[in-house]
């Protein structure tokens, strides 16, 4: 008679094991006892060669030590413990836990059983999410296990049981009859047809030759569907598990492949390369979240104004249907964003993107001013590096007939330079995805984007502020440094002496004068409203003759920054050349890159992604000469 196809079990269909009862440890007063539950020893299925693989990362212990207990024989209604500590020893290849016994009748029953060793045999309850199939002479992928078999390399334990019977070598699942005919019960397509018992020997060879040729065909077709789904880089375990043929699966691939490609023109001579259509689709997803979370997109992308009405769960089905998970429509929110979230999806990359062009749109709007009139460097690694300035050349001397040309030796200074890293990490949960919370993609990165430049912003204000000693030894501002007005508010005196004092400076030599002009104005926000005055007034501030003519009207450009207020006293403020003409204040990067940089990885502490943004660079007063400042009154 013949016997209805089998295939392997669905993927999370509970399956048992039996080993013997190897107890490692007893302790009576805590009622705890250390078991093995679990190894890689080969069982025969009705399917072929099973093995649990216990590579690192293969068991999820999560279920078993969160809600995990101990039963007898596998009755749900006989809970005889709890189950802590549940691991797996990637050396040894096995799996341990503890049993704690309860106190109640039963209980104590088993637990004196299991001390006494009447008790020889523990049951696992599991199921496998992840199958690798080993043809025969070929090795397993990480090359531990030889075909046939089927490897387990991922798969989760429910329960664990102290059982009376020990393991039955000659039967497959859970080495028990019971257990065989429960796994099989509700899917016909596992079930052989009923044998009669007054069956001759002849019809029951026939029947083994029967059951061994349907195992056959069913690891060939799953291996031609393997096949043919990477190589056309589709999820086959949709396909193996609707025991799809593989006329079938070529047929709905086939027919994929004819809608994601457009012919090619009849009247076109030439090949030319297009724009991928999952780039395309990526590009328009990205610009989508970014209109949805109200950020202005210049060149929005074809199709991005169309998925603005996608949830991300909607996002995340596209991107798993588009890479060949026919059945993401039914994932539940767990499943579906931990398959989508794995880090080579094309969800994954969409949400990087998206926090990517977030930064970098928030970057150029940054409300900070250092970068008007500081100037840029760049470093190649974290060392000090030393910066040379040199000494303007010497006037050309007249020469007499038989006079000799005389040497002129140029004076060098140095100034030592570093960078250092300063970095936050942050991160999007799982939660906030089923939530299609557009915040943490959009607002969330701009806000770590706008305070790494703050940073860099306060730090130049701090060296002007908090006037910090230099290369020298001495103060930026100093006497010595011919860089410090009268002090007094803001007026046609003050700022005269200052840009007189500039114009005075000396290069290093100390012979030749520089004539440098202040290009900028830097004051305080309590100071802008007065310094307003002086560069757009037509009339001089200050004087009672309205006829007097404003010389300073445009001749400086406005920086206005709060970090330069001080928290009491009066309000300095300051002359800043043009880092063209003199160097000033440097902010150096590594490698000249003043974007901070985002790194991303599966969150480790949460479900979801972490992400961490951080930026190299360090600020340094490479010269005083054009740099002036008046304390104020």
């Amino acid at each position: 008679m013949p016997l209805a196809k089998k295939t392997k079990p669905k993927q999370g269909v509970h399956q048992k094991r039996t080993i013997d009862l190897a107890v490692r440890e007893i302790n009576e007063e805590e009622r705890r006892i250390t078991v093995s539950f679990s190894s890689e020893q080969a069982v025969q299925r009705w399917y072929g060669q099973e093995i649990l693989c216990h590579d690192a990362g293969c068991c999820n212990m999560d279920r078993l030590n969160n809600i995990g207990v101990a039963l007898w024989n596998h009755d749900r209604n006989v809970v005889i413990g709890k189950i802590e500590n549940a691991r797996c020893d990637d050396s040894e290849k096995r799996c341990y836990c503890d049993i704690v016994f309860d106190e109640d009748e039963e209980s104590e029953r088993i637990f004196q059983k299991v001390k006494n060793k009447t008790l020889k045999g523990v049951s696992v309850g599991y199921g496998v999410d992840c199958w690798e199939e080993v043809k025969a002479g070929a090795q397993s992928s990480n090359g531990r296990f030889m075909g046939p078999c089927e490897v387990a390399t991922s798969w989760t334990p429910y329960e664990v049981s102290i059982v009376s019977v020990p393991a039955d070598d000659s039967v497959g699942v859970d080495r028990s009859i019971e257990n065989e005919k429960e796994n099989n019960e509700g899917d016909e397509r596992y079930m052989p047809n009923p044998i009669n018992s007054t069956m001759n020997t002849t019809d029951a060879i026939d029947v083994n030759a029967e059951r061994q040729a349907a195992v056959q065909a069913e690891r060939q077709r799953v291996s031609d569907i393997t096949t043919i789904c990477r190589e056309f880089e589709v999820d086959s375990s949709s396909y193996i598990s609707s025991g799809n043929t593989i006329e079938e699966v070529r047929a709905q691939i086939l027919e994929q492949l004819r809608a994601q490609r457009k012919p090619l023109s009849s009247g076109s001579s030439d090949i030319s390369v297009t724009k991928d259509e999952m780039d395309k689709f990526r590009s328009a997803a990205v610009d989508s979240i970014q209109l949805r979370g109200g950020i202005k997109v210049q060149n929005i992308a074809e199709g991005a104004r169309d998925l603005r009405g996608m949830r991300l769960r909607d996002l995340a089905i596209e991107c798993l249907q588009r890479g060949g998970v026919t059945n993401a429509q039914r994932l539940s929110n767990e499943e579906l964003f931990k398959r989508a979230l794995s880090p080579d999806s094309q969800f994954a990359a969409i949400l990087d993107s998206s926090v990517n062009k977030s930064m970098a749109t928030a970057y150029k709007v940054a409300n900070t001013t250092y970068r008007a009139w500081t100037g840029i460097g760049s470093n190649t690694d974290f060392k000090d590096a030393t910066v040379y300035q040199i000494s303007e050349a010497g006037e050309l001397e007249k020469m007499t007939q038989s006079g000799e040309f005389k040497f002129d030796e140029m004076k060098d200074q140095g100034v030592k330079k570093s960078i250092a890293t300063f970095g936050r990490t942050f991160g999007i949960t799982r939660q906030a995805l089923i939530n299609d919370d557009i915040d943490v993609l959009t607002k969330i990165p701009a806000a770590y984007v706008r305070a790494a430049d703050r940073g860099v912003n306060k730090l130049v204000y701090k060296n002007l502020k908090e006037n910090v000693k230099i290369y020298d030894g001495k103060e930026l501002f100093h006497a010595a440094h011919n860089n410090i007005g009268t002090a007094g508010t803001m007026s046609d005196a003050t700022l005269s002496q200052l840009r007189t004092n500039m114009r005075k400076q000396k290069n290093l030599r100390g012979k030749e004068t520089l004539n440098i002009s202040p290009q900028f104005l830097l004051v305080p926000a309590g100071l802008e409203t007065t310094a307003m005055k002086f560069l757009n007034s037509t009339a001089l501030p200050g004087q009672d003759n309205a006829g007097v003519s404003n010389i300073w009207r445009n001749s400086f450009d406005l920086v206005v920054d709060a970090e330069l207020d001080p928290t009491s006293g009066a309000l300095p403020y300051y002359v800043a050349a043009n880092p063209a003409d003199i160097d000033t204040i440097e902010v150096t990067y590594l490698n000249g890159d003043d974007m901070p940089k985002l790194e991303s990885r599966l969150g480790f502490d949460f479900l979801g992604i972490e992400y961490r943004i951080y930026i190299d660079y360090g600020v340094t007063v490479l010269d005083y000469r054009g740099l002036g400042m008046n304390a104020g009154a």
